[in-house]
């Protein structure tokens, strides 16, 4: 009698499950729970703009006093998809608060966005992958594969861990490509539509998808040029497509003119208008002329590819020798697979273009550039299927070398994850030797190492001068739910430490699962010997 065996995708789904809790940090930082203020003050008919008590703006269009919308309400001048996203968990959390009061409301909040919907929302990157490359004709074993690492060697797993945004939009961006690719291959019209709305959602979540759209239509449409060399299908696709993408367009449209009083300006135009004009920044310091475009484009394009801080080559080190498999084998590929990977470097290069001259090209204090790196992550999906469907048929030296350095890939995401991502910004803000150059992931190696054992260097937070060393106290931690909630929660009511050993057990089980399954799964699959 044969025994039933999960299918790929299901057992790697569940692995990237696991591990997105594993790495939940149990709080939200600022921009999202801006977003968590938003859906919370939805429900609840409070204010969206509440800054903390005594906080004094320092700086023209400081985030947290919001601008003036329609009818003279303050909100928030974020966009709402992921305030949408957000809003059941909220809701939970806040009824979870009211039958265990000791623990805070807005911890119940934030644990309960993060695990029931970021959580999901992660792993479904790894589905998500595994569709495009089933429909690239990747074999169902080299798919699940190739997307599990994707999910463990990228930046998808730091910002598994910061819901900034960035998997929120891959999981959309993906499915808008992969249901695009399917309308040509299975002739559905409720594909094409599939793939507008995807795009429509995450236009909700950022403005500027609207790149990734019309890297999809160009997508969409060059593959129906190619299979059946006829413009009137060209055009019956784009139609079906935009059937899909316009409703939700349109819906975003009246979402705007609901907040700001504006079917033609969204949150951050009214920032940009009110920058000069709205009482709150009244005595403040004007802003350089053309804010936030205040930079050369150079300083943002060379930033995003060769800066030490925010390098994708260097935050994702297995973009390079995806790249190196893409061009040895360019001329084998598929067609559909050549044009993806050229709509994909559109894509990036509309990114770089876009983002070139904002004073915050950079991501500000996040991990890596991260309004590239879903970019990155896009051109890395079938790259990786390729690189993948190379190793596992190789036992010699370059099979093992590609073997390292994934492993390598994986070993730097996780350090990413282990701490806060404030620790590295916050160390070259108060000078600690070793910061100048801004190479925060050598710097991640080094405060991991410090946490384990401080005697590792002179500069270990615990060792350096204690006026530098108390800017960094509260980020010299693990950056996992179980420490936040010692850090946080247990230092303001000492009567919750009992929670905090129950969590620690918790996450320590999951931690160990985790990776006992990920090292068996792997090694079941033949990643560590053929």
């Amino acid at each position: 009698m044969k025994t039933k065996t999960l299918n790929p995708i299901v057992k790697v789904a569940l692995i990237a499950l696991l591990w997105a809790m594993v790495v939940v940090p149990g709080e939200l930082f600022l921009d999202t729970t801006l977003r968590l203020n938003m859906a919370h003050a939805w429900w609840t008919g409070t204010e969206e703009v509440a800054p903390p008590p005594g906080y004094q703006a320092k700086v023209r269009g400081d985030i947290q006093f919001g601008v003036i919308g329609a009818g003279g309400k303050r909100v928030i001048a974020y966009e709402v998809g992921q305030s949408m996203l957000m809003l059941p968990g909220d809701w939970v959390g806040q009824q979870l608060h009211q039958v265990f009061p000791a623990i805070a409301s807005k911890t119940w909040r934030q644990w309960t966005v993060l695990f029931l919907i970021f959580a999901p929302i992660n792993a479904a990157v790894v589905v998500a992958s595994y569709w495009l490359l089933k429909l690239f004709n990747f074999d169902s074993l080299i798919a699940a594969v190739s997307s599990l690492i994707l999910f463990l060697g990228t930046t998808v797993l730091h910002y598994a861990q910061a819901p900034q945004h960035n998997n929120q939009l891959l999981v959309l961006v993906v499915v808008g490509y992969a249901a695009a690719l399917a309308y040509v291959l299975k002739k559905q019209n409720y594909l094409a539509v599939l793939s507008g709305a995807a795009l429509g959602l995450a236009l909700l979540i950022r403005t500027t998808s609207t790149l990734h759209a019309l890297t999809v239509l160009l997508f969409l449409s060059g593959c129906v040029f190619y299979e059946n060399r006829k413009w009137q299908e060209v055009v019956k696709a784009i139609g079906i497509w935009l059937g899909g993408y316009l409703p939700i367009m349109l819906l975003s449209r009246y979402v705007d003119y609901l907040r700001y009083g504006s079917f033609w300006i969204n949150g951050k135009m009214a920032e940009q208008q009110q920058l000069a004009t709205d009482p709150v920044w009244s005595g403040l310091p004007n802003l350089p002329p053309d804010y936030p475009l205040i930079n050369p484009p150079s300083e943002g394009i060379l930033g995003v590819l060769l800066s030490p801080a925010k390098s994708i080559f260097v935050y994702d080190p297995l973009l390079i020798p995806c790249l190196v498999i893409g061009v040895l084998l360019w001329r084998k590929l598929h067609p559909f697979l050549q044009w993806y990977l050229v709509t994909i470097g559109i894509n990036v290069g509309l990114h770089l273009v876009a983002y070139s001259r904002f004073v915050f090209w950079h991501g500000d204090s996040a991990w890596a550039s991260r309004y590239h790196v879903t970019s990155a992550h896009l051109l890395m999906i079938p790259l990786l299927g390729l690189l993948v469907q190379w190793l596992l048929n190789r036992r010699e030296l370059y099979g093992w070398l590609v073997r390292g350095i994934i492993v390598l890939a994986i070993v730097c995401q996780l350090a990413s994850v282990a701490m806060p991502h404030q620790m590295e910004v916050t160390q070259k803000q108060v000078n600690v030797p070793g910061s100048r150059l801004d190479f925060r992931l050598a710097q991640r190696f080094l405060n991991v190492g410090c946490l384990l054992n401080d005697s590792l260097s002179a500069r270990c937070t615990t060792r350096i001068a204690p006026e530098t060393g108390r800017y960094l106290r509260k980020y010299n931690r693990f950056g996992f739910l179980p420490f936040t909630f010692l850090a946080e929660d247990v230092a303001d009511n000492p009567s919750l430490k009992f929670i905090y050993y129950i969590l620690l057990i918790a996450w320590t089980v999951m931690a160990i699962a985790a990776v006992w399954v990920t090292i068996s799964y792997l090694y079941s699959v033949g990643f560590f010997y053929r």
